[in-house]
């Protein structure tokens, strides 16, 4: 059963009311337990204690490989200038691209001279940079702060990954 994020907004908000206005996730779902079926968000979980184990296993799985890095060293020649810019740049060490999730997809070993790698990470930083400001656009603004340059990179990074995509077909 699929939830609306409005109707999950309404259980979450009745159950923190009745908590002193606290949401606990684990008192939570001691309490979807305990209802059962009856409770609207009982159909929201997994239930079956094989399968949610492996859900929680491959999750750390993921976890596993997440926060790994490759550092690799970029050479910019900026022109006929002769002037050469080294620098040393890192990205995630696995990938796992966007286009092939719903097949189960996977993670790919980056390789950063791969272009098709490069684009994919720009166009999941502009995805990652579009959460970020779905969730905290409202801060930055409260600070006095425009989301504008954010919104700019994100639209930058897509730029990259599309125009790169182009160049390599």
């Amino acid at each position: 059963m699929t939830l609306s994020k409005l109707q999950r907004q309404r259980i979450v908000k009745e159950f923190a009311v009745r908590h002193n206005g606290r949401y606990n996730p684990s008192l939570f779902l001691a309490e979807v337990k305990e209802v059962g079926e009856k409770h609207p968000a009982h159909a929201w979980f997994e239930w079956d204690q094989s399968k949610a184990a492996l859900a929680h296993q491959l999750e750390q799985a993921r976890a596993f490989a997440r926060d790994l890095r490759v550092t690799f060293t970029v050479t910019e020649i900026n022109g006929g200038k002769r002037r050469l810019k080294v620098r040393e740049s890192t990205m995630p060490m696995v990938i796992s691209p966007i286009q092939g999730r719903q097949d189960g997809g996977g993670y790919v070993l980056v390789d950063p001279k791969n272009l098709s790698h490069q684009d994919e990470h720009c166009r999941q930083a502009a995805v990652g940079l579009r959460a970020w400001l779905g969730r905290y656009a409202d801060a930055v603004k409260h600070v006095g702060h425009s989301t504008q340059p954010i919104e700019e990179l994100a639209a930058l990074l897509e730029q990259r990954a599309l125009m790169d995509a182009k160049a390599a077909s």
